[in-house]
């Protein structure tokens, strides 16, 4: 049913391991693959573990054919498969509820997982995925008429799904380190609810102290803590500091401000770099550019971007400006190969920019 498994996955990382490519492999980078491959001696085939363990695999040039063989072998079924496993994932996630649609598009992989509990035909799993990959912090699943086998461990790292009869199937693997647990959830639809961090959690500025970050949160979201694993609303007017700690209504966010920040979530996601978009009009744009403040060098790089051709004459201007043995060539290097695509760069911004 799932191509995806433990063995399979454990497989694939250890015929990943060694770089079969590069030209030299000292003897220091050769017992750090040792020790990664000792990790999946009861994976690799028997042909080779001895050698392993003894740590004279890499100088037997005949075995080591044999498991370059192994490995490339290993590696074209689980990526040929894998997209193919992947686009099935696309395609299945469009069944999904609406509220699941979006967190399945993107990765979990990374999450960690706070808790895994079935209540009747209910199963919710909560993830933390600000190590992961997603603007969401903090996701929330909900299987509907779920029956689950194997266990959950760790971190969220594969998954898989699959359609059938009944509904959906996903597998998973997660873990703590280099060897993974398997584990499969089975059901008829899933809902997902997310909790993201304020944009000031992200961008705090000159911002050092609770009452300062308090009074930064926007007003018009909606605020969240995960007290006992459930999404608890929160009152902004409620937050007090006292010489017992940081609350939100009546609970403890933490001793310090660094703790309490730790524990709010807003509902909306906020980007904190939504400023760094705003266009500057062209008659500010070439001082922009040399501007002290790096925020505003950014906007400006972003604008010349985003209108391209028609500021291509600033562009130009900037280029014939800046100083090629400054730290900060390398962002007016991309903006002359940028308007050389498009055709724009002066020939004398050739000769200075792209010349070797």
């Amino acid at each position: 049913m799932f191509f995806l498994t433990r063995e399979l996955q454990e497989e694939f990382n250890a015929a990943s391991i060694y770089p079969f490519e590069e030209e030299e492999v000292d003897a220091e980078f050769k017992e750090i693959l040792y020790e990664q491959l000792a990790e999946y001696i009861d994976i690799v085939p028997h042909t080779f573990r001895q050698e392993i363990i003894e740590r004279i695999l890499f100088q037997n040039n005949a075995l080591m054919a044999e498991f370059e063989k192994w490995s490339n072998g290993i590696i074209a079924h689980f990526t040929t498969n894998g997209n193919a496993v992947y686009e099935m994932r696309e395609a299945i996630v469009e069944c999904f509820h609406p509220s699941a649609q979006h967190v399945f598009q993107q990765s979990l992989h990374d999450g960690k997982i706070l808790n895994a509990e079935q209540q009747g035909n209910e199963f919710t799993l909560l993830l933390d995925m600000s190590g992961g990959f997603t603007v969401e912090s903090i996701v929330q699943l909900v299987f509907h008429s779920a029956q689950t086998e194997g266990e959950l461990e760790g971190y969220y790292i594969y998954d898989e799904l699959v359609k059938n009869e009944e509904g959906f199937a996903l597998r998973v693997l997660s873990s703590f380190g280099s060897r993974f647990a398997e584990w499969t959830i089975f059901f008829k639809d899933v809902m997902a609810n997310c909790l993201y961090r304020p944009s000031v959690y992200i961008e705090r500025g000159t911002i050092a102290t609770w009452s300062e970050y308090a009074a930064a949160l926007n007003k018009d979201d909606k605020y969240y803590i995960v007290n006992n694993s459930r999404f608890m609303g929160i009152d902004l007017a409620s937050l007090s500091q006292t010489d017992r700690g940081i609350f939100a209504d009546g609970v403890l966010l933490g001793d310090t401000y660094e703790e309490a920040r730790e524990r709010i979530y807003c509902a909306t996601y906020e980007d904190p770099y939504a400023h760094l978009s705003e266009p500057i009009p062209a008659d500010e744009l070439l001082f922009a550019m040399f501007d002290s403040d790096q925020n505003m060098r950014v906007r400006a790089f972003n604008t010349i971007f985003a209108r391209g051709e028609e500021v291509a004459y600033i562009a130009n201007a900037a280029l014939r400006k800046a100083d090629v043995n400054e730290e900060e060539n390398m962002y007016f290097c991309i903006i002359a190969n940028h308007f050389n695509q498009l055709g724009c760069l002066e020939y004398d911004m050739k000769l200075k920019w792209l010349s070797d």
